[in-house]
Parts: structure tokens; sequence; C-alpha cells
């Protein structure tokens, strides 16, 4: 399973809820990966907050604790299909969210996030949510 930027950030704020969420998909299932994009949004909120050496360090400790899938050549090409259909439809996810989409599909894994109204309009792409 993918982890959602939103869930990833409900972790560093120590929700309880999405952490034990997570313990459970972990024990089941093994490691909740990330995408590159996730890890992009996380380091792009350093620079937004009071202090951005415990947000660095929050940062680390879950990066390097989950996996991350590259944004590599069949990400981006399934990410740009899927980016086409939906806005020639009226549903675009935006670009960030259309990525870990893809990241998800091409990894054949599930996504974890609170935006399951976006997720949900991806064809084939299996959506969880922990709320």
């Amino acid at each position: 399973m993918i982890a959602d930027t939103n869930a990833v950030i409900r972790i560093l704020q120590g929700d309880t809820q999405a952490i034990d969420h997570v313990a459970t998909i972990e024990e089941n299932h093994g490691y909740l990966h990330m995408s590159a994009v996730t890890e992009f949004e996380l380091y792009h909120s350093i620079e937004r907050v009071n202090n951005p050496e415990k947000r660095l360090s929050r940062i680390k400790a879950v990066v390097e604790s989950k996996p991350t899938y590259s944004a590599d050549s069949t990400v981006m090409r399934k990410a740009g299909r899927i980016d086409g259909r939906l806005t020639a439809n009226g549903n675009e996810i935006g670009v960030n969210n259309t990525v870990i989409a893809a990241t998800a599909l091409v990894h054949e894994e599930a996504i974890l996030t609170e935006d399951t109204d976006h997720f949900e309009r991806v064809d084939g792409l299996t959506v969880e949510s922990y709320i």
C-alpha cells in the first residue's frame, strides 16, 4: 500500500487513528510505501513552518522508515494518460495526486488517503481511508 501525503502528515502530527491504521497495515502486509511526490511535498513544507529543523528531523524519521517508489518514466507516462483522461472529463485531481495514483497503479498497490473523492476518480485504483 502507498500512503498519500495527507496520511503521512497525519502520522507526523501524531494522529493516533492514522498511526494505528498504518501499524495494522504494516503488521498484515509489510511496509507502507510512499511515492516520490509525497517526499517532495513533505520537504516543501519545511520552508513554511516556524521550526524547520524540528520539521526536517520528523520528516527524515518517517521517510527513512518507509520505502519510496520513484516517479520514473513508467510512472510518468501512466500519470500523463490518467491526467489527460481526467482533464478531458472535467475530473482533474491535480498533478501531484495524479502521479501518486499512477505510482500506486504501476506498482499494483492500493492507496491510503483522506482524499478518497479524488483518488476514486482513477480507474482501477484501490483506495482506502483510515477516517
